[in-house]
């Protein structure tokens, strides 16, 4: 069973989930290349010796599918799981591991990355994700959610058949907590959003402006945390992605695609993290926030002064960054 924890030295809640130690690994010295998956639980064909199917886009003239949602099956938190506080002491706090983890299976072909999906494909995905955002937070017991896609096995994949993750939590992590923090007092100071007027900064300098079309802009941000991070924003400021307007996920679809073989073509496949930053129950219709993804490469390795401080080290400067993946040819 999961359990969370109080760390009320940081004022933030651990996950324990010990039975994702049992998680398989289909990484790089585990299997043959990847066009020859080994009992991929993931590929077509092994639907009823996985988890739970959720939910499933379907091939309209036949039996197969497109995308599959289903449960983790070794997941972070769990519906079946309480919320209810448990007072252990004086400073020690726990909870039930209470709320839900969600594998979206991109592609029932093993072999295809989301860089080399097709616009329809991805657009397929991103109303998946979209769906699932929304009916999760029907539960009112969930406050937040988390989307998220680790490429390779620097990122911490563990198995190679394309897929990203969905975890509803039952509480706001505190790094989340922070970055809403600074834009609620950003908005209470100005009246503008934060996010908003950090785009419209860099779309007017272009430096850091990768690529753009009538709906989004991605740029690498003026203080990335690691070489070449890539952030992509809305242009019209929505502060949840739930409350995103699907007709626009075709232009998401095409931007993310380029921006994705850019890092593909231009850095030779690199690993890496992609997040997708929306705001908590409750603040869905505030002002103050506009949702996004960032793309989070995997080329350095946090080492002593960054696990003790907080603080990153960057060593590549965007400006170089967003130069070098400008001319890379998609």
């Amino acid at each position: 069973m999961s359990l969370l924890r109080y760390d009320v030295t940081t004022g933030d809640w651990i996950i324990f989930a010990p039975e994702r130690g049992r998680r398989p690994s289909h990484g790089k010295q585990a299997q043959a290349p990847a066009t020859e998956p080994v009992q991929c639980p993931f590929c077509p064909g092994q639907e009823a010796t996985g988890s739970k199917e959720i939910f499933t886009v379907r091939i309209p003239s036949g039996n197969g599918w497109l995308v599959r949602v289903i449960a983790n099956k070794y997941p972070a938190l769990r519906i079946e799981d309480h919320i209810q506080r448990v007072e252990d002491g004086r400073l020690f706090r726990h909870m039930g591991g209470c709320g839900a983890h969600e594998v979206v299976i991109e592609s029932p072909d093993h072999s295809v990355y989301l860089a080399h999906q097709s616009p329809e494909q991805i657009e397929r995905i991103l109303g998946t994700l979209h769906f699932r955002c929304n009916d999760l937070m029907r539960d009112p017991r969930f406050q937040t959610i988390i989307i998220f896609k680790n490429h390779g096995e620097g990122a911490g994949t563990s198995i190679r058949h394309p897929h990203c993750q969905i975890i509803a939590t039952p509480v706001v992590p505190r790094l989340l907590r922070l970055k809403h923090r600074v834009a609620v007092d950003y908005f209470d100071q100005s009246g503008r959003c934060l996010y908003c007027d950090v785009l419209s900064d860099e779309m007017a300098t272009g430096e850091r402006l990768l690529v753009e079309n009538e709906h989004f802009a991605a740029v690498l941000p003026y203080a990335s945390y690691v070489p070449y991070q890539i952030r992509i924003f809305p242009k019209h400021r929505q502060a949840s992605f739930g409350r995103a307007d699907p007709r626009t996920f075709r232009a998401l679809a095409e931007l993310l695609k380029t921006v994705l073989q850019k890092l593909h073509f231009g850095l030779h496949d690199p690993d890496y993290n992609l997040t997708l930053n929306t705001v908590p129950r409750g603040d869905e219709d505030e002002e103050y926030f506009n949702w996004h993804i960032d793309i989070l490469p995997r080329l350095t390795n946090p080492a002593g002064f960054e696990l003790g401080s907080g603080m990153a080290i960057n060593i590549v400067l965007p400006e170089e960054a967003c130069q070098n993946l400008r001319q890379v040819q998609v």
